[in-house]
């Protein structure tokens, strides 16, 4: 029997997509998923920190593509601060 699920606007954004590249419904997208994260469940926490990491990464480029964020958004350094900047290298990486 099927039975509701609330989820965030973004992770519904980012399973039509990938169920679309996929040939899945959204629910086979959501269920593939969910059978991933069960199967991964018990492995090392490094496995699961790249999923959290690239999953992150799949929802930032959503928020990039819906016009949501600029990609400018997501770099450490803003850019005005990086085109104003001059590198400064230790001397042991200069050539002589």
């Amino acid at each position: 029997m099927a039975k509701n699920v609330r989820i965030s606007d973004e992770m519904y954004a980012l399973a039509q997509l990938e169920a679309r590249l996929q040939d899945r419904s959204i629910a086979q997208q959501l269920e593939h998923w969910a059978k991933l994260g069960l199967a991964n469940a018990g492995s090392d926490a490094a496995g699961a920190l790249e999923a959290a990491i690239e999953m992150t990464r799949r929802l930032d480029g959503l928020d990039v593509r819906s016009g949501r964020r600029k990609q400018g958004y997501f770099h450490l350094i803003p850019q005005s601060v990086a085109r104003s900047s001059k590198p400064a290298f230790p001397a042991k990486y200069q050539k002589s």
